[in-house]
């Protein structure tokens, strides 16, 4: 009996002994690259029991790219038999130089699903991601929380376009650890809240605070219920407002409406009846103060070096003694003395009596202030309302871009989260789009938080068409805002114009590009980099520049004005184009024919029908048939559509009416409050106003 087991003993060994060799000479040929003949002695040797040291070797086959056999996924495949064979025999061995153990096969499943990674993430779609998470569960972590991320980051732009809550409920069950689960849920809150709301009336925004009080979109509700009983002047609807949304940002504004759409007259019979109707009107005092001064209009005027206010008629109001002030927003002016910043009144008051490093304006009665190195958003009652934020950017387009951390997202103007902050760097939102930053490139996203990842080395802001420049390779193209490549990146330079037009620069040449995906012209004209974009086109009509001669050029491509005939050309306007040649300026008609002769030294455009130049000497104001209406041996400036001033000899301003009539002299400033009011200081310090409407 006991030499018949120790017979088996040896057989077994000796089996063994022969398998080892076969595996050794395996290793020796995959030493020496003889894969044929090493893949034939590892499949043999795994044909009985699948082994680590063969399946290793299989896996290593398999992973050369330098032979016929090369196949990543056979590859993994054996590279995972070998590392669940190793866990049932732990035995680190070696053959012919090549080392297997836990480790090795660990760094071997690395490699492989490395280059595995960089096929998936290049094919990009939803399927081969998953597949690769299905098959790779071994692979690095790093690797394998960013497919989760790409993976992830396509399925919620796809809800995106889909838009519709119940796919986006179907995400958020399905991927309850992704990244984009935060943004997937603000986004469901907004789809409801559209899902909801058809017609727009308010029983539909009543109908949806009642079925989702917890959604974030109830701001976004009792605005738009008090924006509707506002605009129909509706008492019963205000005060159906009150009584139901104590907690709306909108409530004190519902009770002053109210009060002002019920109070014709400010006598005691008709007080004592308002409050007899509405016996929990809470702000009887304050409501009369705040009528009283929503009343005065108020201007912020800059004298010397401090800022004050002015009423209509330039009287000071409130003294110059700020360093900054805002205009007044919800009644209130943010204002800056001593290094402290704070709100005022139109009685100069400090409303709140606190003091805070910095703070913006009041928008739909919150806004933001800092105090203690944080920011965070108050309401008109100067309560705390929100959480802590490292950062607020001001208003842009409807949200505030803020910080938590090291990582920015986005609130909507009643302070509440749109998307969360995950971002390196975020700008402000233009036209609906902002740029992102992410391990130093640049990407984009949309307000409703369609990303597109980063891979570009700049980009810059979206205009009114969602189409931004991009940079990559150095070079410059264009994107739309669902990522589609309208421009391929092989430009020096491209300018974004105000117009549907781009000026696009290749080895200091220029030409223009078509918003409508075109080229308008060939990108072989000269180009002068210290002019600005509206040099060179209004959007309907091109000048292009060969040398020192200048052409222009209409939509279709027709020469309206060829090379040669004048120096400089410019575009038409009020139907007169300012030319020049031989060093002096005149103006061609519509036809293109000498309307007004060359002779001036200098000129500008006519706007409102009056261009200002220069002959000789004398600055003059001319009318579109040349007439000089006004002459001066100063510069002439125009500051709004009927006005215009000079200085007079003294150093004092006159104002000049567009008919040529000096309406003021002697003025010592001019205060210009926005394009249609100044205020007018004059040597004896008396302001007056002067407006343009």
């Amino acid at each position: 009996m006991f030499k018949n087991c120790f017979f088996c003993f040896l057989l077994l060994l000796t089996s063994a002994k022969i398998k080892a060799s076969k595996i050794e000479k395996g290793f020796e040929a995959l030493r020496v690259f003889n894969y044929f003949e090493a893949k034939q002695i590892f499949y043999k040797s795994n044909q009985s029991t699948l082994n680590p040291y063969s399946s290793y070797g299989l896996s290593l086959v398999f992973y050369k790219n330098n032979n016929p056999f090369f196949n990543l996924d056979s590859a993994a495949k054996y590279a995972y038999i070998s590392y669940q064979a190793y866990k049932n025999i732990p035995i680190k061995k070696t053959y012919s130089s090549f080392e297997i153990s836990d480790s090795t096969i660990i760094d071997l499943i690395d490699s492989i699903t490395f280059k595995q990674y960089q096929i998936t993430e290049h094919l990009n779609t939803i399927i081969d991601y998953n597949i690769f998470l299905k098959t790779n569960y071994l692979a690095n972590k790093k690797i394998l929380k960013r497919v989760l991320f790409l993976r992830d980051e396509l399925e919620f732009n796809r809800i995106l376009k889909i838009n519709k809550s119940d796919t986006t409920t179907d995400y958020l069950l399905l991927h309850p650890q992704s990244s984009f689960y935060t943004d997937a849920y603000l986004l469901r809150e907004r789809q409801i809240f559209d899902e909801s709301i058809h017609n727009k009336t308010d029983k539909e925004y009543i109908e949806f605070l009642k079925k989702y009080p917890k959604n974030i979109m109830i701001n976004k509700a009792y605005q738009k219920i008090f924006e509707i009983y506002k605009n129909e002047n509706n008492r019963i609807g205000l005060n159906f407002f009150i009584l139901n949304y104590p907690n709306a940002p909108q409530f004190i504004d519902a009770w002053k409406l109210l009060f002002f759409l019920s109070v014709k007259s400010f006598n005691d019979s008709a007080l004592n009846s308002f409050l007899i109707n509405y016996p929990d009107f809470p702000f009887k005092s304050s409501i009369l103060k705040e009528i009283e001064l929503n009343s005065k209009i108020l201007f912020p005027v800059l004298q010397g070096d401090y800022y004050g206010f002015v009423n209509e008629n330039g009287a000071t109001v409130i003294p110059s003694k700020f360093e900054t002030v805002s205009e007044f927003k919800d009644g209130l002016s943010v204002v800056s003395k001593n290094d402290s910043v704070y709100f005022i009144n139109k009685d100069n008051i400090n409303v709140f009596e606190k003091y805070f490093e910095d703070a913006y304006v009041f928008i739909q009665g919150i806004a933001p202030v800092k105090k203690n190195s944080k920011w965070y958003f108050i309401n008109r009652h100067g309560q705390k309302v929100s959480e802590y934020y490292d950062e607020i950017n001001e208003l842009c387009n409807d949200v505030y871009v803020f910080k938590i951390g090291e990582k920015y997202g986005v609130l909507d103007y009643f302070g509440q989260q749109m998307i969360e902050p995950k971002f390196e760097k975020l700008g402000d939102f233009k036209n609906d789009m902002a740029y992102f930053i992410e391990k130093g490139n640049y990407g984009f996203i949309s307000k409703e938080g369609f990303l597109f990842k980063a891979s570009f080395q700049w980009i810059s802001d979206f205009n009114k068409e969602k189409k931004a420049v991009f940079k990559l390779n150095n070079k410059y193209g264009l994107i739309n805002s669902i990522g589609k490549i309208i421009l391929e990146p092989l430009y020096d330079q491209i300018i974004q114009t105000d117009y549907s037009v781009y000026i696009i620069l290749k080895e200091n040449n220029y030409g223009f590009f078509s918003s409508d995906s075109c080229f308008l012209s060939t990108v072989d004209f000269n180009f002068l980099k210290d002019k600005p974009f509206d040099f060179y086109t209004n959007g309907k009509l091109f000048k292009f520049l060969k040398k020192s001669e200048q052409a222009l050029v209409n939509e279709n491509g027709f020469f309206l004005i060829n090379f040669g005939l004048y120096d400089e050309v410019y575009f038409p306007s009020n139907e007169l184009i300012r030319v020049k040649k031989k060093n002096l300026y005149g103006y061609l008609d519509s036809k293109f024919k000498i309307s007004i002769p060359f002779k001036y030294d200098q000129a500008d455009d006519f706007i409102d029908s009056l261009a200002l130049v220069k002959l000789k000497a004398d600055y003059l104001m001319i009318n579109i048939i040349g007439k000089t209406i006004f002459s001066s041996s100063s510069l002439i400036k125009k500051i709004s559509k009927h006005y215009y001033v000079n200085t007079t000899s003294e150093g004092l301003f006159q104002i000049i009416s567009n008919e040529g009539q000096v309406l003021f002299k002697d003025v010592k400033e001019i205060h210009k409050i926005n394009n249609q009011l100044f205020f007018l200081t004059s040597k004896a310090n008396e302001i007056k106003s002067l407006k343009d409407w």
